[in-house]
């Protein structure tokens, strides 16, 4: 079965994995880093990448609980057909880049205010004009295909995106989508 609430008991960790990501859903709502329910994290539990943790559809950050979150396997085509299926944008853009960069052992999708400003913007590059932003300048991957939701199965262009990621920087570990 392709969804799971239950941590596998393979020694691989998953129930300490499930309580980290549970905790740090709630941070990000401390934080105000959610929309309302418009939001999704994942963690990989499989060396690649492609089993996965998220938060269940519809859920508020606030009240995830590890027990809830789904454990899903990016390659598995019945996905979205079950009754425990997950939100449609966090299926194509988590399970997108879990099958492409088994790297990507974590992938945050938030809606912090100062970064939905930023990418509202016409140009929304973070220039190097200061200390803070000097940190972020060519270390952030910008995809200005966007078009909507991404709610399908064509091809996610954040998987493109993160790939052009500069050669003298270290690839993280962390992706985080707006």
């Amino acid at each position: 079965m392709a969804t799971s609430r239950e941590p596998v008991g393979d020694g691989s960790g998953e129930r300490q994995l499930r309580v980290d990501l549970a905790a740090a859903f709630r941070m990000a709502a401390e934080l105000g880093w959610h929309e309302a329910v418009a939001n999704h994290f994942s963690l990989a539990v499989s060396a690649d990448g492609r089993r996965f943790l998220m938060n269940p559809r519809w859920r508020h950050f606030a009240h995830i609980r590890a027990s809830e979150l789904l454990r899903l396997d990016a390659g598995d085509p019945e996905t979205m057909s079950r009754s425990d299926a997950p939100d449609a944008s966090a299926w194509c853009i988590h399970g997108h880049i879990h099958r492409a960069l088994p790297l990507a052992r974590c992938i945050l999708h938030v809606h912090p205010p100062y970064a939905t400003a930023v990418a509202s913007l016409a140009d929304p590059a973070i220039k190097p004009i200061e200390q803070n932003t000097a940190r972020y300048f060519n270390r952030v991957a910008i995809d200005r295909g966007y078009g909507g939701i991404a709610d399908n199965d064509g091809p996610f262009s954040a998987t493109t995106a993160f790939w052009w990621w500069p050669a003298r920087w270290p690839r993280p570990s962390t992706i985080s989508t707006t």
